[in-house]
């Protein structure tokens, strides 16, 4: 009987060590470019999935390699698609996904205080609200295509 317990207890541990989390990333990456030198910016991008029953918000992020990291979106502003902050971050709904993509919503590292060459590899930290937020380590730099979105700077100090 006592190792029944015992086989019971660890079963019920390892169930524990296999709990999906609330948030999964995947396919991230962080774009190199002509811009992405020291006092530049560049972006993150990736699949975001909210594993969790509640809505969760991304609405910002940390990395040693930029000044502020924001969340972006491309928006029709004065009949062209221009880059500006998205105000109260970028909502995911329970059991869905977000894509943060060249040209679409995005991680946007600003006041890079280091380069950011193609095959470099960076840290970056999520920050949500309604969940913990998610550090994604070897985050490889690669070139991308496009990158040339105008940016809003109105009331923005970019």
């Amino acid at each position: 009987m006592k190792k029944l317990g015992i086989l019971l207890t660890a079963a019920l541990v390892l169930t524990g060590c296999t709990q999906t989390p609330d948030v999964s990333v995947s396919d991230y990456w962080v774009k190199s470019s002509e811009m992405s030198m020291v006092g530049g910016m560049t972006a993150v991008y990736g699949t975001i999935t909210n594993n969790s029953s509640k809505e969760i918000t991304l609405v910002g992020g940390l990395t040693d390699v930029a000044g502020k990291v924001e969340v972006h979106e491309m928006a029709m502003i004065d009949g062209a698609m221009k880059m500006q902050k998205i105000d109260g971050g970028l909502v995911i709904p329970a059991g869905q996904s977000v894509v943060l993509e060249p040209g679409g919503n995005h991680l946007m590292l600003l006041e890079l205080t280091e380069a950011v060459e193609p095959g470099s590899q960076i840290s970056v930290t999520l920050d949500f609200e309604g969940t913990e937020d998610v550090t994604l380590e070897g985050v490889v730099a690669k070139p991308a295509e496009g990158g040339d979105e105008e940016y809003h700077t109105e009331g923005m100090d970019h």
